[in-house]
C-alpha cells in the first residue's frame, strides 16, 4: 500500500511478511517500490494463498542509516493487482519480451503437465483504482486503469519442471515461430524469369517477332518470400515504397533460390531504410509491417499516471555516418556517335572510312621506282569489307630478237594486272564467311603485242588503260559450311586456271602475228572436312579435277599438246595444329550499350567524420529514387534519444506504436521493445522508446575508391587515343561526358568503340592500363 517517508536522505526499505495458519499453506508475496516523486515511496504488498491464511505485514524504513521507524500508511488508495490467465489455466509466473517484433516469453504453471496444442494464449489483466495520494496539501491524482492485454506464443519443446513436494510447477518457453522462420526457411526460385527463362530466339527470327524480356515486381517477390515464413506483408497506413519497381530479365536479374526471407528483405526494403514489425492476429495469423524511418502503427494508449518514475534516457549519435552511398543498376546509354567527331580526328578521311558502316573508297599508291602505280578500291557494307578491287599499271620497255635483230618497243601506262575479291556473309551471322571468290587477270607485252583499251574500276575508281596479251586468268572460289556450334566443318575450294595460250602465225613476222588468246584451262576442286576425335582436330581432304599431261608424237617423240587427266588427284588426312575458324555470331537484334556506374552519394549534416554507409539496390537506375532511398537510410541512422520507462500496469502495448509526451513524465517516441513480468498477483511492464532527430542531407559528387576508369574510345592518334570520359557529373538522369586524351604504350592501339581502362597517373597524366576490348553481343 502507498506510504510517505518524510525525511530526506538514503532510504532502505525493510518489509516482513508473516502468515499463520492451522495447515500447510503457500504464501505468495509481492513487493514493489519506486520513486514516484520527491520523498514519496510507492510500495505494494499482497499475498495470494492456496488456503485460508492470516497474513501479517509490517513495513519499516531506515533513513540515512538511522534506526528503523514505521512508515506512515496513507489510506484510501488500493494496491494494483495483475493476474495472468492462460489457455492452460492460471499462471504463477509470466515473463514476456517483444524486441522489435520477435516476441518470446516463459510461463510457469502449477503441476507438471505440458499445455496442450501448439500455442499458448496469455491474458493479462491489470486491476487498479484512482484517488489522491500524499499528505495535504501535497497530494496528486493517483489512477491505474483496469487494462487487459492478450498475447499468443508458439510453444517451444523446451521446458523445466520443479519437483517441490505438493507444489510442482512446469515452466515452458514460448516464441514466435514466424519470426524464427524468417531466417531459417530456404526459398525456392520466386522470380519468374529465373525459374523459367525466356528462350533465346534464333538469329533468323525477326526482331519484331521475338519475345520481350520478362519482368517481376519487387514487392510481389517479397510478399511471397515472407508468406513462406507464415507472414502477410503490410505497409500499414503507408504506401509501398517499391510499388511499380521491377526486376527485368537480362537487364537487372535477381534470384531468391536458397535465400531466406530475411535475406530477401535485406536486399529490398531494409536496404532502403525501412524496418519490419511483426504482429500476431489470433492464434495463427501474423502480419509483417514494413514502416519508414519514424513511421508508426498508431498511438499507444499510455497515461502519465501509469508511468513510474525512474528509467533512463540515452542520446545516441555514433551511428550517424558522414555520407550515405546508394548504388543502383548501371545506367545504360547509347555508345558515342562516331560520325559526330570525324572532324576532331587527326585524319578525318581515314577515320571516316573506319566509322561509317556503308562506304566505298579507293587508294592509289605509286610504285617505289616511280614507273607505275596500283589502285585498290574497297566496298564496306554493314561494317564489313565485302569487296576489294586492285589494278596495277606500269611503263614498260620490251626487247625481242626477231630474225636475228633486236626489236625494242615502249609501252606507256599499260595495265599489268587486275584482281577482284567478293565475299558473302551469313545475313544472320555477320561473322560467318560463307563464300569468297577471287579473280586474277594479268597481261603480257611483247614486241608484237597489239594493245586494246579496257575500262577498269570499281567502288568509285574508274579509268581506261591499254591492255596487251592475256597471259594469266585465274578464278578461285571458296565455300565454307558452318557447324551449329559456330565452327567451320567443311570447305570447298574451286579453282580454274589458264594453262596455255594460242596465237595465229606465231612464227611469222611481228606485223603478221595475231594476238595471244586463251587456249586451255585446268579446273580443280578441293574438299576439306574438319572433325574432332575426342583428343585433337583432324582435316580430311581430297582433290579432283584436271591434271595436265603432255601428249607426244609417236614417231618424233615431240610434245605436240597437253592433255588433261580427270578424277581424284590426291587425298588424305592430317592432324591440325589448331581448331578450325570459329565465329561468335553477334545477335543482330542486340544493341551494345555503355554501362555507366550509377551511384548517388549524400553528405549527412553532423555525421561521424570519415564514416560511410553503403547500400546497393538492383532494380532501378532512377537517380531520384536512389536519392530518396539514401535519405531514408540516413534518417534511419539519425541521432536519437533512447529512453526506458516502467509502467505500473501491463497495457496492450505493441512495438511500432507511438507514445506522445504526457504529463512531463514520458519522453515520447516510437516503441522499440516492450516487456512485462507477472508474479504472485503483482506485475510491472517496461518499454523502450526511440525519438529521432531530423536529418539534413546534401547530394555530393561520387568519387570511387578504385582509381581505374573505363571509357569508350573515340579515335586513335599519335601516342594514344581519345576517349569519351565520364565526368562523374549528371544532368538529372543523363551522365555528362567529355573527350580526354589517354596515352597508350606499344603499337597496338584500341580501336574506336573499344572500352579502355585507364588511370590518371600523377606523373604522366591519363594513361592506359593495357586492358581494352568490346563486350560480346551473342
Amino acid at each position: 500500500m502507498p506510504f510517505i517517508i518524510a525525511p530526506q536522505g538514503p532510504v532502505e526499505l525493510v518489509h516482513h511478511a508473516q502468515a499463520s495458519s492451522l495447515r500447510i499453506a503457500e504464501i505468495l508475496h509481492y513487493a514493489r517500490g519506486g520513486w514516484a516523486g520527491v520523498a514519496e515511496l510507492v510500495h505494494a504488498a499482497q499475498a495470494g494463498v492456496i488456503g485460508t491464511v492470516d497474513l501479517t505485514h509490517v513495513a519499516v524504513a531506515r533513513i540515512g542509516g538511522g534506526p528503523s521507524v514505521p512508515v506512515q500508511v496513507i489510506y484510501g488508495a488500493q494496491p494494483v493487482t495483475v493476474t495472468a490467465q492462460t489457455s492452460a489455466g492460471p499462471a504463477l509466473i509470466v515473463t514476456y519480451a517483444d524486441d522489435e517484433g520477435s516476441p518470446t516469453g516463459t510461463v510457469t504453471l502449477p503441476g507438471t503437465a505440458l499445455p496442450g496444442g501448439p500455442t499458448l494464449t496469455l491474458d493479462v489483466t491489470t486491476t487498479g483504482a484512482e484517488g489522491e495520494v500524499g499528505t495535504a496539501p501535497n497530494t496528486r491524482p493517483y489512477r491505474v486503469r483496469t487494462r487487459r492485454a492478450r498475447r499468443v506464443l508458439d510453444i517451444d519443446d523446451q521446458y523445466e519442471i520443479q519437483d517441490a513436494p505438493g507444489a510442482e510447477t512446469i515452466t515452458v518457453r514460448g516464441f514466435t515461430r514466424a519470426a524464427t522462420r524468417l531466417g531459417s526457411v530456404r526459398l525456392p526460385e520466386l522470380v519468374g524469369f529465373m525459374a523459367s527463362p525466356t528462350p533465346r530466339a534464333n538469329r533468323r527470327v525477326p526482331c519484331s517477332a521475338r519475345p520481350r524480356p520478362q519482368t517481376q515486381a519487387v514487392s510481389s517477390v517479397v510478399a511471397q518470400a515472407v508468406r513462406a515464413a507464415g507472414l502477410t506483408l503490410s505497409f500499414g497506413r503507408y504506401a509501398d515504397p517499391l510499388a511499380g519497381e521491377v526486376w527485368t530479365e537480362w537487364r537487372t536479374p535477381y534470384s531468391t533460390r536458397g535465400k531466406s526471407p530475411q535475406a530477401v528483405l535485406q536486399d529490398t526494403y531494409l536496404a532502403i531504410g525501412w524496418h519490419p514489425v511483426i504482429q500476431r492476429i489470433g492464434a495463427a495469423s501474423h502480419i509483417l509491417f514494413l514502416l519508414p524511418p519514424g513511421g508508426d502503427l498508431g498511438l499507444a494508449d499510455v497515461s502519465a499516471f501509469e508511468v513510474q518514475a525512474g528509467g533512463s534516457r540515452r542520446r545516441e549519435t555514433a551511428q550517424l555516418p558522414a555520407t550515405v552511398t546508394v548504388k543502383g543498376a548501371d545506367h545504360l546509354v547509347d555508345l558515342p556517335t562516331l560520325t559526330d567527331v570525324i572532324q576532331l580526328a587527326p585524319n578525318p578521311q581515314t577515320f571516316e572510312r573506319e566509322v561509317y558502316p556503308d562506304i566505298q573508297w579507293f587508294i592509289t599508291t605509286p610504285s617505289s621506282g616511280g614507273e607505275g602505280e596500283s589502285t585498290t578500291g574497297y566496298n564496306k557494307v554493314g561494317g564489313q569489307i565485302i569487296g576489294t578491287y586492285t589494278t596495277a599499271v606500269q611503263d614498260l620497255t620490251v626487247t625481242e630478237q626477231v630474225a636475228g635483230k633486236l626489236e625494242t618497243r615502249d609501252f606507256g601506262k599499260v595495265l599489268i594486272s587486275e584482281e577482284s575479291t567478293d565475299r558473302t556473309y551469313d545475313p544472320y551471322c555477320k561473322d560467318q564467311l560463307t563464300s569468297e571468290e577471287t579473280r586474277k587477270t594479268s597481261w603480257g607485252y611483247t614486241a608484237s603485242t597489239k594493245t586494246t583499251s579496257k575500262i577498269v574500276g570499281r567502288y568509285g575508281f574508274l579509268s581506261v588503260y591499254p591492255t596487251g596479251d592475256l597471259l594469266g586468268d585465274e578464278i578461285q572460289r571458296t565455300d565454307q559450311f558452318w557447324h551449329e556450334e559456330g565452327w567451320v566443318q567443311a570447305r570447298a575450294i574451286y579453282t580454274k586456271k589458264l594453262t596455255s595460250t594460242k596465237q595465229v602465225n606465231a612464227e611469222g613476222a611481228l606485223k603478221d602475228r595475231g594476238p595471244l588468246q586463251a587456249f586451255e584451262y585446268v579446273e580443280r576442286l578441293r574438299l576439306e572436312r574438319y572433325f574432332y576425335d575426342g583428343q585433337s582436330w583432324w582435316m580430311e581432304w581430297s582433290e579432283s579435277g584436271g591434271q595436265p599431261i603432255p601428249v607426244y608424237d609417236a614417231d618424233s617423240f615431240e610434245a605436240v599438246r597437253m592433255g588433261v587427266r580427270g578424277g581424284t588427284v590426291t587425298s588424305g588426312s592430317v592432324p591440325m595444329d589448331a581448331q578450325p575458324p570459329t565465329s561468335r555470331c553477334p545477335d543482330p537484334c542486340a544493341t551494345r550499350k555503355r554501362a555507366v556506374p550509377n551511384v548517388v552519394r549524400l553528405e549527412v549534416q553532423g555525421g561521424r567524420e570519415g564514416t560511410d554507409v553503403e547500400r546497393t539496390v538492383t532494380w532501378t537506375e532512377d537517380r531520384a529514387a536512389l536519392a530518396r532511398y539514401g535519405r531514408w537510410v540516413a534518417q534511419d541512422l539519425a541521432r536519437r534519444v533512447t529512453s526506458t520507462r516502467t509502467l505500473l500496469s501491463v497495457p496492450d502495448l505493441h512495438v511500432g506504436a507511438r507514445v506522445t509526451p504526457d504529463g512531463g513524465l514520458t519522453q515520447g517516441g516510437l516503441v522499440q521493445s516492450t516487456s512485462f513480468e507477472v508474479r504472485g498477483g503483482g506485475g510491472s511492464s517496461s518499454l523502450t522508446l526511440r525519438s529521432s532527430e531530423p536529418v539534413v542531407t546534401t547530394a555530393v559528387p561520387y568519387k570511387p575508391d578504385d582509381p581505374a576508369r573505363r571509357d569508350i574510345v573515340l579515335f586513335r592518334q599519335q601516342g594514344g587515343v581519345t576517349v569519351d570520359a565520364f565526368t562523374g557529373e549528371w544532368n538529372g538522369n543523363t551522365p555528362i561526358f567529355k573527350p580526354v586524351f589517354v596515352q597508350v604504350a606499344g603499337t597496338q592501339y584500341p580501336k574506336p568503340l573499344d572500352e579502355l581502362e585507364w588511370v590518371d597517373d600523377p606523373r604522366y597524366g591519363p594513361t592506359a592500363t593495357g586492358n581494352y576490348g568490346q563486350e560480346s553481343l551473342e
